[in-house]
């Protein structure tokens, strides 16, 4: 006895809780094009001076991991730069922005 396919509706389970919260979606691109935009704003955190990191609002974690960017080349500084940007997606970016600006 084969399923046909009007009948595997028959097996999905009906919602019993219809006022449970809405799940929002977020497709695939859109999350790599914040992650691309935190990894910019971590390249430009990198490209700054000591003395203006130092007006930028960052936690101890992440101007460890600026300052070593800044000491490493090539290779290393590009995966140096994505994890910073991973750091980011932790972080409130709004103040660091404003800082920036």
């Amino acid at each position: 006895m084969n399923k046909q396919p009007e009948d595997w509706l028959d097996d999905v389970p009906e919602n019993e809780n219809e006022d449970d919260d809405e799940i929002i979606w977020v497709s695939k691109s859109e999350i790599k094009r914040d992650a691309e935009a935190l990894k910019k704003l971590g390249t430009e955190l990198v490209e700054l001076s000591a003395q203006e990191l130092e007006r930028v609002p960052l936690d101890e974690k992440l101007l460890a991991s600026i300052k070593l960017a800044q000491k490493v080349q090539r290779e290393a500084r590009r995966r140096q730069i994505q994890y910073i940007g991973k750091l980011l997606r932790n972080v409130d970016e709004e103040p660091i922005r404003q800082a920036l600006d």
